[in-house]
């Protein structure tokens, strides 16, 4: 058994075979490469069986050091020592000659299930995890929660699918998800995914809600750059409403409450003290009321906007082991069509259709508290029964001990005296 460099084929055998995130990617190791970024693909091999598999990036600091990093890697059986201790020894080796003063690792590993208000469901116990990097030489960053700009979220909130069907996962939601699925697929709501010209429908949305939220949000070359490489492995679903279908949707529920008042007022004239009836009626009116207002909506809307009002969009990574939901914006004048709700709900049932058995939400900020500042998207992912995966976190090694140890000093004194 022995650790060496792997492959590009090599490399996308084993990580589209065994449980990797999207960054664990020949995609991404293309993209790397296009951007220039000094970027290896390493692994363990057993003669002609791999058993690990890594995507590691160099970065230049200090202009004469590097750093290392592997996003969500190495690829492996964390409880499998033997394979552990060659990867890791052998990539102290193979980073050292480069003049590497220390390298971070934030493996993909699930260390606790809990559900949306913090309990633990289930422990992995995979405890030895840390004992291994210890051996190692590593020293773990701590239990982290919040968002770094730096550091790779340690909480998703993840739905598990596998030997699900979608009337099993619709009666699993809660009562607000339900309605506004069927509500957007009632009325006239469409889905088709953008191409790489049109992404900037996308980046308008999110643009927008970044603002109204008051998040920072990628750029646009991260955008772009990943659809260029993944190809359709990435999709960007937009949600549109076609308002023609709308009205005549909203037409014809106006048109069975009419029937139902003019039932009732029968019912009414009939018996003058049924004040069930008349109740009734009260309530129908309200009702009309609000159905005439979204039909003079829709067609003021198809006035200015013709036929298609897009009103919501977002971003995933497709891998054969995950969706993952990226991002996603919404125009906040359209919310009422539940378009965003559309898209889950469509991704959803792509992901069935694929085979694939999980459904990453993605990132929350592990604080389940109602200060917590995405409380909001806490409650909006708990909606959908989904769980809440909490990852192992960071470890650091350093490979030029004296040298990170002066840059550890060094940082310490600039923090203390604010440079």
């Amino acid at each position: 058994m022995q650790f060496t460099e792997l492959t590009i084929e090599e490399f996308d055998q084993f990580t589209r075979t065994h449980f990797s995130h999207f960054t664990q990617t020949k995609e991404n190791y293309l993209l790397k490469q296009s951007q220039g970024v000094e970027t290896y693909l390493v692994g363990v091999k057993d003669g002609e069986s791999i058993k690990a598999a890594c995507l590691v990036t160099l970065t230049p600091m200090m202009k004469v050091f590097k750093y290392a990093y592997s996003n969500r890697g190495p690829v492996m059986d964390y409880a499998d020592k033997q394979v552990f201790d060659v990867f890791f020894e052998g990539l102290h080796a193979f980073l050292k000659p480069k003049k590497v003063m220390h390298v971070r690792i934030d493996p993909y590993e699930v260390i606790k299930e809990r559900d949306h208000d913090g309990e633990v469901l289930n422990d992995r116990d995979n405890g030895y995890i840390f004992d291994h990097f210890k051996d190692q030489g590593f020293k773990h960053d701590g239990f982290t929660t919040g968002f770094d700009p730096v550091l790779q979220i340690r909480w998703h909130s993840v739905l598990e699918l596998e030997g699900k069907d979608p009337k099993t996962l619709l009666d699993d939601m809660d009562s607000l998800r339900k309605r506004n699925i069927k509500k957007a697929q009632k009325h006239g709501l469409h889905i088709r995914y953008l191409e790489l010209d049109e992404i900037d429908v996308f980046r308008k949305f999110m643009r927008d809600t970044s603002e109204k939220k008051a998040f920072v949000d990628r750029d646009d070359a991260y955008y772009i750059s990943r659809k260029e490489h993944f190809g359709d492995n990435v999709i960007i679903p937009l949600v549109y409403v076609n308002l023609d279908e709308y009205t005549a949707s909203i037409a014809k529920d106006r048109d069975a409450l009419v029937k139902n008042i003019e039932k009732t007022n029968k019912d009414l004239e009939k018996d003058p003290d049924n004040q069930k009836a008349a109740k009734k009626i009260g309530n129908f009116k309200d009702q009309l009321k609000n159905i005439e207002d979204k039909l003079a909506e829709g067609e003021a809307l198809r006035e200015t906007h013709g036929e298609e009002l897009p009103i919501a969009s977002a971003y995933y990574f497709i891998t054969p082991h995950e969706v993952v939901y990226l991002a996603g914006g919404s125009d906040n004048d359209f919310r009422h069509f539940a378009g965003s709700y559309l898209i889950q709900w469509h991704m959803i049932n792509y992901a069935l259709e694929k085979g694939i058995d999980l459904y990453n939400f993605y990132g929350i900020s592990g604080n389940f508290s109602e200060e917590a500042e995405d409380y909001g998207v806490i409650q909006f992912k708990r909606g959908f029964n989904a769980k809440v995966f909490e990852y192992a976190g960071d470890f650091t090694k350093p490979v030029n001990g004296p040298a990170y140890n002066a840059y550890k000093t060094l940082t310490k004194l600039r923090d203390k005296i604010g440079r």
